[in-house]
């Protein structure tokens, strides 16, 4: 498989929207990458600012192209069915690069398996909204946690004594997935940008996991939006498809009026607009299942629900699928391993 490099682009100063008076975080993703600030939230953890995600990374190949690049939606712990896919699509390393639309964790059976199987093959991934708060509690495992006494960090668990401020957890699956990760898992999913714009002759294209704002230029887009957003409604992005019309829609209206880029594709300099990257692959949306537009490719076919995990292939544009199990209640694999693993925090 080709080696890659993160070409990106140069760093802004503008803080995530719903997070504007937060401080930035340290920073630990390598290159120039754009960053949004997140806060800590509980006052004995006032001290610790969680690492921003990148936003934005131009993908390049260092050593050729490959022949196919295979993105695969949203895979939610489901191991089994991500290997036999890779089977189904005959994937070949060095020849193949996959592509992963974010959500790799969480609901499913094993998803330490589907990120170190990622990992194993060198498959790129955009952070997804269930990747995000597994990240910031392994760094808070690896940061203010260490050395804390087991029964008050079992206490986190608990209770709503929570790291950050900006997300919640419900029966802590999160958590317990972060637990599980080794240094080099965490070190692969923390690298996740939460845009991916891909390299020549796939320029056209940009990956996320939830959706793009077409107001926006690509380097002022809102990182959690991106990540979550399902429609566009008067007030802007939304995760919630009554509000207003499907982002990828809104997006289609805003593509066919604009013009194309010009210019030499080969030695034009990126401007990094939405115009550019005029087509996205996502994932996010299971409740519309396989949505595949002129101009947008969603790829959540519900593989964790007993849908299909899909992937879309370039060049080509062709799809193949597996079918999967109703892992719906995937929870109570999570509370199992928990159960087992109760001594074994830090």
């Amino acid at each position: 498989m080709a080696s890659t490099s993160d070409k990106t682009a140069e760093r802004i100063g503008a803080m995530n929207t719903r997070n504007a008076q937060a401080s930035h975080g340290k920073g630990s993703a390598k290159g120039m990458h754009k960053k949004l600030g997140r806060r800590a939230a509980d006052d004995t953890l006032k001290d610790f600012k969680a690492t921003d995600p990148t936003l934005f990374v131009q993908k390049e190949f260092t050593n050729g192209t490959v022949k196919r690049m295979i993105f695969i939606g949203d895979i939610h712990g489901c191991s089994k069915e991500f290997k036999q896919l890779l089977d189904e699509v005959q994937y070949t390393p060095g020849e193949d690069q996959i592509v992963l639309v974010g959500d790799l964790v969480a609901k499913g059976p094993d998803s330490v398996g589907v990120v170190r199987k990622a990992r194993e093959i060198g498959a790129w991934a955009v952070r997804g909204n269930h990747d995000d708060p597994v990240i910031r509690w392994r760094e808070f495992l690896n940061g203010p946690a260490e050395g804390m006494p087991k029964t008050e960090l079992e206490s986190l668990e608990s209770s709503d004594g929570l790291p950050y401020s900006d997300f919640k957890i419900t029966d802590k699956p999160h958590f317990e997935i972060a637990r599980e990760l080794s240094p080099d898992d965490f070190e692969f999913m923390s690298e996740f940008p939460v845009i991916m714009a891909l390299p020549n002759p796939y320029s056209e294209f940009v990956v996320v996991h939830g959706g793009l704002d077409p107001s926006k230029p690509i380097l002022e887009q809102n990182a959690d939006d991106v990540m979550t957003m399902r429609n566009i409604g008067p007030d802007g992005p939304s995760s919630e498809k009554d509000d207003g019309q499907g982002w990828f829609e809104v997006w289609a209206d805003k593509m066919k009026t604009l013009a194309q880029p010009s210019g030499d594709a080969e030695t034009a300099e990126p401007d990094y607009s939405v115009v550019q990257f005029n087509k996205v692959i996502y994932g996010h949306d299971a409740g519309r299942d396989l949505n595949i537009r002129d101009y947008t490719k969603g790829l959540d076919s519900r593989c964790v629900y007993g849908g299909k995990l899909t992937a879309f292939i370039l060049p080509g544009e062709t799809m193949m699928s597996v079918t999967c199990p109703n892992y719906d209640g995937g929870d109570d694999v999570t509370n199992d391993r928990r159960r087992r693993r109760r001594d074994l925090i830090l």
